[in-house]
């Protein structure tokens, strides 16, 4: 079936319209009442919506509403909050959004919601949430129901399995969602302008809401090479099993999934074999997510050590203006290379003496001479000179370096706090910087606890945190 045999043709026209502002805000609010209310009227609505935009309803913008709408605003001689709520509400009914039907054996209009509206307001909200969404533990849950059903064997076993290929997909979609929003933290570097934004894109974004909630638990708590062996060898069983795959597939044409048994046992085998190959696969997914997580350390830690070096000099404070203005779109700096000019007068200063009268030049003939010659190096050894170059820019801030610095730093305790470290130098402060970004390799002997709040020392502004060994 095609999207729009499902959906009203002009239902996204209000989210291309000047006023989509107010109306996603209207749909927002209805989906609030939605939640809230089995039966909404339209009179709690209308509350609702004033309530909710206020006089941002009075901002609605008619210039490009559908020409030869008899509910126009502009007919009216008052407008009002009120008649501008149920403006919003007919615009919504006549796009396909709402639906409104009346009680029964009453006048009292109540507002219905479409199935697909409320798909498709709950994914606008989503892209809005900005709340903290814990990470779903999918193989813990596929695991924990593939053991049950194996153990009982009952009348819920097809259930199990529909449970783990599901908790399976969304382990795919997650994994790669991650992956892509690496790649887009790693893009987000070339816009940052100082050390801050690049470690509170790091810190405050990147490790908040990627690294921790989903990329940690699911090398830990959520731990694939724990429960992988486990889930394969289940699967492996019910696939040799006919007998217990015919009793999944009898579930299945009992739920009405399909028709046939021959259908239902396809579909079962398929299932397990999709669920068997993913998680084949999930290792090298995470690997390709591991080099991803480390091509984005580094190269933020480039990021932040060329801003660091940066030409802080008159001359380099000019380059950047300069780009600065280039680049701005037109009107938005305010400021064009035609009125600088205006304003800086430069010009070349000289004056004439004795010496700045014309001379005639001596002219050489030309005398045929012994061509230079080319020496000619080998692919070898130009490959070993670009290979020593990299080697001598990677060790320059080395894992070893990083290590070594933390073992002079905690020689006599096992506790480290941040208030407690002499930040001395620049080198000090990029040292305790790859610290705390290489706290999860595999030769780091300690582990970093943050604190709330920051402090100030030697002029830079640092998170409050604790480096605490090891237990061995």
């Amino acid at each position: 079936m095609r999207l729009f045999e499902v959906l009203p043709q002009n239902l996204f026209s209000i989210l291309a319209s000047k006023n989509k502002e107010i109306y996603v805000e209207a749909l927002f609010v209805l989906r609030k009442a939605f939640k809230q209310e089995m039966t909404i009227s339209k009179s709690d609505i209308v509350s609702m919506l004033i309530a909710s935009l206020d006089e941002k309803m009075l901002e609605l913008d008619m210039s490009e509403e559908e020409e030869g709408n008899e509910d126009s605003l502009e007919d009216t001689d008052t407008i009002t909050l009120s008649s501008t709520a149920h403006y919003i509400l007919r615009r919504l009914r006549d796009t396909g959004w709402i639906d409104v039907e009346y009680k029964i054996d009453s006048f009292e209009e109540n507002i219905t919601l479409p199935y697909y509206t409320i798909k498709i307001i709950n994914l606008l909200y989503s892209v809005t949430d900005e709340s903290v969404k814990e990470y779903n533990s999918y193989v813990y849950s596929t695991y924990s129901a593939l053991k049950i059903a194996d153990q009982e064997r009952d009348d819920f076993i097809y259930n199990a399995l529909l449970t783990a290929y599901d908790n399976t997909v969304l382990l795919i979609d997650e994994l790669k969602t991650l992956h892509n929003n690496i790649r887009r933290y790693h893009q987000a570097l070339n816009d940052y302008a100082t050390v801050n934004e690049v470690l509170k894109g790091h810190f405050d974004e990147y490790k908040g809401l990627i690294m921790d909630r989903i990329y940690h638990p699911l090398k830990t708590l959520d731990s694939v090479p724990r429960f992988k062996i486990p889930i394969l060898k289940i699967l492996s069983k019910w696939l040799a099993d006919n007998a217990l795959r015919d009793k999944m597939s009898e579930q299945a044409v009992v739920r009405g999934k399909f028709k046939t048994k021959e259908a239902a046992t396809e579909d079962v085998i398929m299932k397990i074999n999709e669920i068997s190959d993913a998680y084949e696969k999930l290792d090298g997914m995470l690997d390709d997510i591991d080099r991803k997580n480390s091509e984005y350390t580094n190269a933020s830690i480039e990021k932040m050590r060329y801003l660091i070096n940066a030409d802080r000099s008159i001359k380099g404070k000019l380059v950047e203006l300069l780009k600065s203005i280039s680049q701005a779109p037109k009107g938005v700096s305010g400021i064009s290379i035609e009125q600088m000019g205006e304003a800086v007068e430069l010009f070349k200063q000289a004056y004439i003496d004795e010496r700045s009268l014309y001379v005639r030049a001596a002219r050489n003939k030309k005398k045929d001479g012994k061509s230079m010659e080319i020496k000619a190096y080998s692919n070898e050894a130009g490959e070993q000179a670009l290979a020593d170059f990299l080697q001598r820019v990677k060790n320059t801030y080395s894992q070893t370096r990083v290590m070594k610095f933390m073992k002079n730093l905690m020689a006599e305790s096992d506790i480290a706090a941040m208030e407690d470290i002499d930040v001395k130098d620049d080198e000090t402060f990029i040292m305790l910087m790859l610290a705390v970004l290489r706290k999860d390799e595999k030769e780091a002997f300690y582990k970093v606890e943050f604190l709330e709040g920051y402090l100030e020392k030697s002029g830079y502004r640092l998170p409050k945190l604790l480096f605490v060994r090891k237990e061995k």
